[in-house]
């Protein structure tokens, strides 16, 4: 069953983002949130996509959020963990601490887990 995280930054970014995939399909959805440098937002895109792109501007320079290159201060806790080691040869994981804002372009968003849960 698939989740969702909210992403919020002092700035004004505030996105819901659905994660991973349903029972019919996480086969070949996995859907995380990704940073776009084009857009300037936090995208919602399906990382077992044979090429991953924007599903606003089509760029297909986007950036997962697990990227060490987003990443600020670790958070303690997990917000949101898949695992796709088989597919992608990783977890997935968020944590409650600072990631770099696509709006802003600092290291303030932060992710918390959402309301929305679907299959």
């Amino acid at each position: 069953m698939g989740s969702s995280v909210t992403a919020t930054c002092p700035c004004g970014q505030n996105t819901e983002i659905m994660i991973g995939g349903g029972m019919n399909n996480f086969m070949t959805t996995c859907y995380f949130p990704c940073f776009c440098g084009n857009c300037n937002a936090v995208v919602e895109a399906n990382l077992l996509d044979r090429q991953m792109t924007c599903p606003h501007c089509k760029t297909n320079k986007i950036i997962p959020y697990d990227d060490p290159t987003l990443a600020g201060e670790t958070g303690k806790n997990v917000v949101i963990r898949w695992n796709v080691e088989k597919q992608l040869g990783r977890d997935l994981i968020l944590t409650d601490g600072n990631y770099r804002c696509p709006q802003c372009d600092q290291m303030t968003l932060r992710f918390m887990i959402g309301y929305l849960l679907w299959d």
